[in-house]
């Protein structure tokens, strides 16, 4: 296992020397990456999705406050973690330290091809919005796509400083649409809209409140991206509690605003019957306007969300190349400071997947891996703690061992729920984590080789 410092970053510096990063990301972008990472497109029809399972109002928002105290028991351990090892690949770098290669190489592909997948998504997503602003571009979403993808990694491609400028604006701005949104909707809404919801509604079951509860959990994943970023954070014991904390807070007031609004115009049954509720709640400020103000919201969140992904993913194989899992130059980084192989080689796999559009399946594969990365995570805090005790640690997990064996409890019982509902892509996983044996082998030597050359 390969146990050695990363490259040093130079935080006086102007440009980095091979290898490192430039420590130029500071709360300001934490918080901005965890709101771009969080809030994407998804939002616009999971409250409809939702209220379809859970039809009672009190329990949708207790279900969106119940996720949000799920995210924070997770970052109590994520952000001991972080800040004992604040180096580029967030999740990758503590299980790769705590349960060495094969277990680094699951999370560290998970994390990678999330972000690839989501990505292709995002910029199909965006595509598909600009198109309902412009009909005549309908029959070249494809294009589209590649475009806004070229446009992305091409300004992360210049440097780091330029990804931080996009990410910061955008997030803003959408969570500002959001508040807007809120705001809006409890001014022009009708009160005898929610009051047509019929008096006597069905009891969701357990199965349906699960439902219900994954969509959520999935509207909340994103939270600690800032973690990916915790080597080009100066003084990153004090940034990323800050930046994880204010971000996730943020935006589940945002969350919880959305369905007190749609809530409050429209009832569950209407927001169960619309797609996009979002559009009947602005319905009294005209049908057109909806339409725009939704297709712009799309694009902008989707753009959001797909530069955080951009930012992140090749920090993972930046990582990866560290510990000698990828070749070393994965390692390059640019003048700008942005890791420029890492970046084209995603930038490659990310265009491909958006022309074949097979992201569908590869989201919900995807999404059993991450649970499962989750669970490995936390299993990483306990075995460093009896493992290296004399870790620097500047932030220590809250209640520990409870708090963290009560969120390990809560995601392993998560992962196996959704294993059970979806037991073909549970054997596609554990198909693919079994690869990982033979690719850490291979590496594995190829590492000692290099070493005794």
């Amino acid at each position: 296992m390969n146990l050695s410092a990363p490259a040093a970053t130079n935080p006086g510096s102007t440009s980095p020397g091979r290898g490192e990063l430039l420590q130029v990301l500071g709360v300001t972008f934490g918080i901005a990456v965890a709101i771009g990472a969080m809030i994407g497109v998804g939002i616009l029809r999971a409250p409809s999705l939702i209220a379809r399972d859970v039809p009672q109002p009190e329990l949708i928002l207790a279900l969106w406050v119940t996720a949000l105290v799920h995210a924070i028991l997770e970052a109590n351990v994520i952000l001991e973690l972080a800040t004992a090892m604040p180096r580029a690949g967030g999740p990758y770098v503590y299980v790769h330290r705590a349960f060495g290669d094969i277990g680094g190489l699951v999370v560290g592909w998970t994390l990678w091809a999330q972000r690839v997948s989501s990505t292709a998504a995002l910029s199909i997503a965006f595509a598909e919005f600009a198109a309902q602003l412009w009909p005549q571009i309908a029959a070249a979403i494809p294009a589209i796509a590649v475009i806004m993808q070229l446009a992305m990694f091409g300004m992360n491609l210049a440097g780091v400083r330029e990804g931080r400028t996009v990410q910061e604006i955008t997030s803003f701005l959408k969570a500002l649409a959001l508040l807007a949104f809120c705001v809006t909707v409890i001014l022009i809404a009708h009160p005898h809209i929610a009051a047509k919801t019929p008096r006597l509604m069905p009891v969701a079951g357990w199965a349906a409140i699960i439902a219900a509860y994954q969509l959520i959990v999935g509207a909340y994943s994103g939270w600690y991206e800032p973690a990916f970023f915790s080597e080009e954070t100066p003084n990153a014991a004090r940034c990323l509690p800050r930046a994880i904390g204010i971000g996730l807070l943020l935006t589940a007031l945002l969350y919880i605003g959305i369905n007190a609004a749609l809530l409050h115009a429209l009832g569950p049954a209407e927001m169960a019957r619309y797609p996009l509720p979002f559009a009947a709640a602005l319905a009294g400020a005209g049908g057109a306007f909806a339409a725009v103000a939704i297709a712009l919201f799309a694009m902008l969140s989707a753009a959001s969300c797909a530069n955080a992904g951009i930012m992140s993913a090749p920090r993972v194989l930046l990582a990866l190349s560290r510990d000698r899992l990828l070749p070393h130059f994965f390692q390059r980084v640019n003048r700008g400071g942005s890791p420029v192989a890492a970046m084209l080689f995603t930038a490659v796999a990310a265009i491909c997947v958006a022309l074949t559009g097979s992201f569908t399946l590869a989201f919900g594969l995807i999404a059993t891996l991450q649970s499962a990365a989750l669970v490995l995570v936390i299993a990483a805090l306990f075995v460093l703690r009896r493992r290296e005790p004399e870790l620097a640690r500047p932030f220590r997990a809250i209640a520990y061992p409870w708090a963290p064996l009560l969120v390990l409890g809560i995601d392993l019982a998560l992962l196996i729920l959704f294993l059970d509902a979806n037991r073909m892509g549970g054997l596609y996983a554990v198909l693919l984590w079994l690869l990982a044996v033979p690719f850490a082998i291979i590496a594995r030597r190829a590492g000692r080789a290099h070493a005794t050359g």
